[in-house]
């Protein structure tokens, strides 16, 4: 497949003001650049369509440097659906022309010296690590954009796989007929979760606001339109009143708001899990339940069985719009304003 000397992509350059990703996001570019080369292990993508994560955003502001470091110039962007058209080096488990999706993951992007930096998803072509991409098993690539990122995050939190805490540990292990509550299940992280814990078979609740989410959609009915079986209004309720007593066997945390971990104990049953995407403060595990974060690792596995949910019906991922390749600065800006219904798309190619 013949692959051009030269491709377009959106390049940040410099943290622009300190803790304003707005102000990084105005500053980007639309540059023409060498075409990456696959090393060993990776593999070289045409890029068809790219999805924001608010994770995009936030990398500008400076304030996750002590954790994962931009090194500039910086193209953004984690999810991605495309065709590959290039191996690199001892690649066995795709071939060039197979449609594929992927996280190009944030540890393997966002440095020089990472395995596949500094490159991103809004871009034409992009590079990415073998191990983190699944084939899209014929299923459009609308359909899957946005769940690689999202996707692993909340299957990883609830069934561990390829996943484990910043110890190292098991993350979660729901099981058919276990209890889940899911803090802040309007969130991209938190609607699949939703999905994937009825999926299996177990007692699913959440937390949502009776806020209209922009196709007007009540956020409320949202959750039960996934799956779930109770739905807790948080704007009227503590939801750790609400289900006092009820011997959860897993809390996904996908707020990170610093005063749920010490509610937890009244819902918790013993030998419970926390698992939390969003909250990093000094809490600790205590004697009865355990208190664990993380952040994902990107694997073709993990993402393999997402894919296989989809196609057998179980989970979705919905879209709230698809946008041309040059309004990349217009759509990470509306992320930040948290207003849309869905993934915000973008069509590259």
């Amino acid at each position: 497949m013949a692959v051009p000397s030269e491709m377009k992509a959106w390049r940040v350059h410099a943290y622009g003001e300190e803790g304003n990703p707005a102000d990084t996001i105005s500053k980007m570019t639309l540059d023409t650049i060498p075409m990456p080369e696959p090393k060993p292990g990776q593999v070289l993508i045409k890029v068809e369509l790219a999805a924001v994560n608010p994770i995009d955003w936030k990398l500008f502001s400076g304030g996750m440097h002590g954790i994962c470091p931009v090194t500039f110039p910086y193209v953004p962007g984690f999810d991605v659906a495309g065709t590959v058209v290039k191996l690199g080096e001892g690649v066995g488990n795709v071939q060039v022309g197979d449609e594929v999706i992927a996280d190009l993951g944030l540890v393997e992007t966002c440095k020089t010296e990472s395995p596949c930096g500094p490159a991103g998803a809004f871009a034409q072509y992009t590079v990415a690590l073998a191990s983190t991409v699944a084939k899209r098993e014929g299923i459009p690539a609308k359909e899957l954009v946005g769940l690689p990122l999202a996707g692993l995050t909340s299957y990883q939190a609830l069934f561990t796989g390829a996943g484990g805490d910043f110890t190292g540990a098991p993350l979660g292990t729901l099981a058919p007929g276990q209890k889940l509550l899911v803090l802040g299940g309007a969130a991209a992280t938190g609607a699949i979760a939703v999905q994937l814990g009825r999926a299996i078979g177990a007692e699913v609740a959440t937390t949502a606001s009776p806020n209209k989410m922009p196709d007007g959609t009540n956020k409320l009915d949202y959750m039960k339109k996934l799956g779930a079986d109770d739905v807790i209004n948080y704007k009227e309720a503590d939801w750790s009143d609400v289900k006092a007593g009820a011997n959860v066997d897993l809390i996904y945390d996908c707020v990170g708001t610093e005063e749920d971990w010490p509610k937890a104990s009244k819902v918790l049953k013993k030998g419970g899990k926390f698992v939390t995407i969003a909250n990093f403060g000094d809490a600790k595990s205590t004697e009865d339940h355990s208190f664990q974060a993380f952040l994902i690792k990107s694997d073709s596995e993990d993402l393999k069985k997402l894919v296989q949910f989809v196609k057998e019906g179980k989970l979705t991922v919905p879209v709230d719009c698809v946008v041309p390749f040059e309004d990349v600065p217009k759509v990470l800006t509306k992320s930040m304003g948290w207003a849309s219904a869905g993934k915000l798309v973008i069509q590259v190619a």
